[in-house]
């Protein structure tokens, strides 16, 4: 159930940030990101958008292209036009027919902690 009282913002298709984002509501995000990190609530990546860096998310949607790193605290739904090139931690995934995923998955139950990153 969403929350009404939650902040929505929108990043449309004509911004391009180089850089990290930071929010605490909603966001949806249909534009480009380069070197950076997305960090907050309820994030979806919208079919246009285009993400090179890491997102750290409660729940997430993803329908355009992400390469980098992705926790997902709740859950991580991957719709048929994804594209996720990185490793994926969340305790819940859905992953429509077509969608790519290149790298691990880890789905672990709710409650559990993640495990440590590996030792270089």
């Amino acid at each position: 159930m969403a929350d009404l009282n939650q902040q929505r913002s929108t990043a449309g298709s004509d911004v391009e940030i180089t850089g990290s984002i930071s929010f605490k509501g909603e966001l949806i995000f249909d534009g480009k990101l380069k070197d950076g990190a997305i960090k907050g609530k309820t994030l979806s990546v919208g079919a246009g958008a285009r993400v090179e860096g890491n997102i750290d998310a409660e729940s997430l949607v993803i329908s355009g292209n992400v390469t980098g790193n992705v926790t997902v605290a709740q859950k991580c739904d991957l719709k048929s036009t994804a594209q996720l090139f990185g490793n994926l931690s969340t305790t819940r995934l859905v992953m429509e027919d077509g969608a790519t995923l290149m790298g691990q998955a880890q789905i672990r139950p709710a409650g559990q902690a993640a495990p440590p990153p590996p030792k270089k």
